[in-house]
């Protein structure tokens, strides 16, 4: 079905399709033949093609005429004695395609939900959907994982034989699994992550960032009745809208001394709507994990020069949140709004029943710099060094360590 308000040049017609199809058709090729490396190669080649081949303008319908080239080089690479398969090519899938591509919108969802198959390792889920369902270059995606390119290579090219050993995978079932929805939205969350701890170098972080938060709104868009889908999506919108005033000089800005007025709220606008957009559809359980840090982080972006931050709903949505997921950094986080809504004392108190609970947080920065922080604020001075020294020795993220090492600076003057 062609669209109506297509753009008249080859270029930007070619990256629209590779932008917000790119994932629909190459699940939909994937699907017919079996074989994920098959379809993105008959995929890209047939961009390829289309930039060489292509007037100046566009067929009248492009997605259809890429299906239709990309299906001929499948089957013909198919055929070949070096890549025979034993899938049998049949005209069914791309003939529906041709005739209605919107038909099929759910061909993006089989194909974010093949990159987090439970078959493969957890480890390289993000990497596989940035490749796969976004197009990110695997040279953009090693840097930005901090690893080389020929062993991510390596780790995908085993991901996707796999994954062509199971074909039932590129299919959607009837009722999905919690837990695959889960595996996909943390390989996102993931992805984004590489830019939010600063990892890899700013260039790539932040196309992967970008890629991230796509890959979200592709799968609000197949999925807007799930809540958790709409919290992640959120969650990813309202962190980046806070991106431009998160580091100033190579330092940290922690998100209570940032200037709200540094933040994109058409971004927070943006957010909330998804947020309360959930409203709409009926809800089967509380809130998870990726809603309830929306939520958290929506409140924060309601502070102003006037209000404040509202640290008494922040911390009871962090109980909310450590009762369903009672990670360390969860725990430590929640340590902090309950000290910044009460007072620093209890929220000591927290951390250090945390720390006769849990040994590993010995090891755990993010501990030593919130506990740190409560010390310096009950006026126990040389504590609070110790504890700051311990975070930034563990700390590798150099905005990280050059805030600590202020903090320290002004403790010693």
């Amino acid at each position: 079905m062609a669209r109506t308000d297509e753009p008249s040049t080859v270029g930007e017609t070619l990256r629209e399709i590779v932008a917000d199809d790119r994932a629909r058709l190459v699940g939909a090729l994937t699907r017919w033949c079996g074989d994920l490396q098959l379809a993105e190669d008959g995929f890209s080649e047939a961009v390829e093609a289309a930039l060489r081949t292509w007037p100046d303008a566009p067929p009248n319908d492009p997605r259809a005429w890429i299906v239709t080239v990309a299906r001929n080089r499948i089957r013909d690479v198919s055929r070949s004695a070096a890549s025979r398969t034993s899938a049998k090519l049949t005209d069914e899938l791309g003939d529906a395609l041709e005739a209605d591509l919107a038909a099929r919108g759910d061909d993006t969802l089989a194909l974010l939900f093949a990159c987090a198959h439970p078959a493969l390792d957890r480890s390289v889920h993000a990497p596989l959907i940035l490749q796969v369902a976004l197009g990110v270059p695997t040279s953009d995606i090693a840097t930005a994982f901090a690893m080389p390119v020929a062993t991510l290579s390596k780790r995908l090219v085993r991901a996707k034989q796999k994954l062509r050993a199971n074909r039932a995978s590129f299919e959607i079932p009837e009722q999905l699994q919690s837990d695959r929805v889960q595996a996909v939205l943390d390989a996102i969350y993931a992805a984004y992550s590489v830019d939010w701890l600063r990892i890899s170098p700013p260039g790539a972080a932040e196309i992967i960032a970008e890629e991230a938060i796509h890959a979200s709104q592709l799968l609000l868009r197949e999925r807007p009745e799930d809540h958790e889908i709409r919290g992640l999506a959120a969650l990813l919108l309202l962190l980046h809208s806070r991106a431009a005033a998160r580091i100033a000089g190579d330092v940290l800005v922690p998100i209570e001394e940032q200037d709200a007025g540094d933040w994109d709220h058409r971004l927070v606008a943006r957010a909330n709507g998804i947020l309360h957009g959930g409203l709409r559809h009926p809800r089967s359980r509380d809130p998870g994990p990726y809603e309830l840090q929306a939520a958290i982080q929506s409140a924060h972006a309601t502070r102003t020069s006037a209000t404040g931050t509202p640290w008494p709903l922040i911390a009871s949505l962090y109980d909310a949140l450590v009762a369903q997921t009672p990670s360390m950094g969860a725990q430590v986080a929640r340590a902090v709004a309950i000290a910044r809504a009460s007072d620093a004392a209890t929220g000591l108190a927290i951390l250090d029943a945390l720390a006769q609970q849990q040994p590993a947080t010995e090891t755990f920065q993010a501990f030593h710099a919130a506990r740190g922080a409560l010390l310096r604020d009950t006026g126990q001075t040389e504590a609070a060094v110790r504890a700051l020294q311990r975070a930034y020795d563990l700390c590798t993220d150099l905005p990280s360590r050059n805030h600590l090492r202020r903090v320290l600076d002004d403790l010693s003057t």
